[in-house]
């Protein structure tokens, strides 16, 4: 309990403070966990919600390992059977990989479609809507992998996506309307993505579908922030450093004995703020002394950054600006 070291003793940490039995025969030995992991989850995300002041980007949040995408070549074997007015299409070669989320677009034709249900192996397909080309029982098309999840446990992109292959390192990250102007569906073209865009909370959307042959693989890494478990009742460490992790127990403590109208609810609250106010400051400075780092601690907000550079065409050209 003394150590504040791991998830059990935070928790018997506050029921201890608030004059309750730690051997689970507590009323409040749920509701003590409970309240650690609102507290655990109300410092990882920020800190605001104990003290509007602050709102950090913790350094003990950041991945060891950075994130990992395989970007998928274009799907373009064999041809196509579309019919007018149906969502039902029919591979003439049926890919070995599911292409459910593709985007699809028959040659000649302007409408790009996502496929919505796909078998790997399968000739059969559906459509997210009715084809609204003519019918064609051997079309030329093009199956394009654009949209792409990102790691489970990610709260926030601190850096581009990075690409190695054509000379490129940055992919930059920019809103999505911006990305819908730039790189129109209906003229989607294959290579190193020049751009990208956040389309959820861990999905991303890139500007470019790839290569052209099946061994043509483009390797993605990105840096982040990643989201923390919850807690339990067990030997699991949380992820704030150890001579900070008393705030979580003061804050947990501060609710359990709110419920008990024990007086000494506010005392633990603002012992807890200022535990937190204590723990910004050092995130601050480790920020500050992070030499050769000018990335660290920033955040590339969902689908708010701002484009870098002019706006050009896929030849170079600049054609405006922002």
């Amino acid at each position: 309990m003394a150590n504040y070291t791991t998830g059990a003793d935070l928790k018997a940490d506050i029921l201890f403070r608030a004059n309750e039995p730690t051997d689970g025969t507590s009323d409040f030995d749920s509701a003590a966990l409970q309240y650690l992991n609102r507290a655990y989850q109300g410092i990882w995300s920020g800190g605001s919600e104990l003290d509007p002041e602050t709102m950090e980007v913790w350094w003990w949040l950041r991945k060891d390992d950075q994130g990992v995408l395989t970007l998928d070549p274009v799907t373009d074997t064999g041809t196509i059977s579309v019919t007018n007015n149906s969502t039902t299409i029919t591979f003439s070669s049926a890919p070995a990989a599911s292409q459910a989320g593709f985007h699809f677009k028959v040659d000649g034709h302007a409408d790009v479609f996502i496929i919505s249900a796909h078998t790997a192996t399968e000739a059969g397909a559906t459509l997210n809507t009715v084809y609204t080309g003519n019918t064609d029982a051997t079309a030329a098309f093009k199956a394009m992998h654009l949209d792409y999840d990102l790691a489970n446990d990610l709260l926030y992109l601190t850096s581009p996506f990075l690409a190695h292959q054509d000379n490129q390192d940055q992919i930059p990250i920019i809103p999505l309307d911006t990305l819908r102007t730039k790189f129109p569906l209906r003229n989607i073209s294959h290579g190193v993505p020049k751009n990208a865009a956040m389309i959820g909370e861990k999905k991303a959307r890139f500007s470019h579908y790839g290569g052209l042959k099946s061994t043509d693989l483009i390797k993605v890494d990105y840096e982040y922030l990643a989201e923390p478990s919850d807690l339990a009742d067990d030997a699991t460490e949380p992820l704030v450093p150890r001579q900070y992790r008393r705030i979580l127990a003061d804050w947990a403590c501060s609710f359990v004995l709110a419920d008990k109208d024990d007086e000494k609810a506010s005392a633990y609250l603002r012992i807890a703020s200022s535990g937190l106010k204590a723990m910004s400051r050092e995130n601050r400075k480790r920020m500050f002394l992070a030499a050769g780092n000018e990335n660290f601690g920033k955040i590339r907000a969902r689908q708010r950054d701002m484009l870098s550079g002019p706006l050009r065409t896929e030849s170079g050209l600049i054609i405006g600006s922002f």
